[in-house]
């Protein structure tokens, strides 16, 4: 499956690269993701690499969209 990270801040909004990952790799990142808010963030971009402080991490919202998944073809 491929997904994609959305994480919206006041600043704007940051989009991951597109990453290949397993059902099992998704299930564990939906896990890890749940106490996202309390510290950093980090994440690859298309162009270059995010680094989000606590403090803006806080007040924002991270979505992960499933690009392609292979068990619904």
């Amino acid at each position: 499956m491929i997904i994609k990270f959305h994480l919206y801040t006041e600043l704007g909004k940051f989009d991951s690269e597109n990453i290949q990952v397993s059902p099992e790799q998704y299930k564990n990142l939906i896990n890890l993701t749940k106490n996202y808010y309390t510290q950093g963030y980090e994440m690859f971009l298309p162009d270059g690499f995010l680094v989000a402080t606590p403090e803006v991490v806080k007040k924002s919202i991270l979505t992960i969209e499933i690009i392609e998944n292979e068990l619904q073809k």
